[in-house]
């Protein structure tokens, strides 16, 4: 059974959706929810200096980087080189034949309508979220769940974050009164 959500992650969604119609889509994704987090009162305070505009967009940039490569991390990149992978080289051939963008496999056309969809990764965020506040024993979803979500699952924007020391550890340790600045 879905989580019951409170003000501070409806206000989350409300803003997520709006940042994926403002982007011309009607899909909403990952990034949509860390802007929205980005931006909220209750979450903003577990991500320290990451809700700084130039930190936030240098996680953006990374996150944009690693989806043109596939989903392929830094971390990951660097693990393929030890073979003697270049996947600089091979993202390049690929888009050479296929186009800019060709591995990014979160591209969604615009689509027409009010309907709005998530894409896989943001309802894996949304599950890990709920799994999380019911681990916790917490009566109700709120923002803060929704960054646990996001830190938790596996992919770029956790790999981005937890680069710049907002983990799943630090996290819980700020919502368990660890101070605003245990997850910064």
């Amino acid at each position: 059974m879905p989580a019951k959500f409170t003000s501070s992650a409806k206000a989350v969604f409300v803003e997520a959706v709006r940042q994926a119609r403002a982007g011309g889509t009607n899909q909403l994704r990952e990034d949509d929810l860390f802007a929205a987090l980005l931006g909220n009162t209750e979450s903003r305070p577990l991500l320290g200096r990451v809700g700084r505009p130039d930190e936030a967009e240098a996680i953006l940039a990374e996150v944009r980087e690693a989806r043109r490569r596939g989903g392929i991390t830094a971390r990951e990149q660097e693990a393929l080189a030890e073979f003697g992978i270049d996947l600089d080289e091979v993202v390049a051939h690929v888009e050479a034949q296929l186009g800019e963008g060709a591995l990014d496999s979160t591209r969604a056309p615009a689509r027409r309508g009010w309907r709005m969809s998530m894409s896989a990764k943001a309802k894996d965020v949304l599950n890990t979220a709920e799994r999380q506040q019911t681990a916790r024993g917490d009566r109700g979803l709120t923002a803060q769940h929704l960054l646990l979500g996001l830190v938790s699952t596996p992919g770029p924007f956790a790999d981005a974050l937890g680069a710049r020391g907002i983990t799943t550890a630090t996290v819980l340790q700020a919502m368990d009164g660890g101070g605003p600045q245990a997850a910064a």
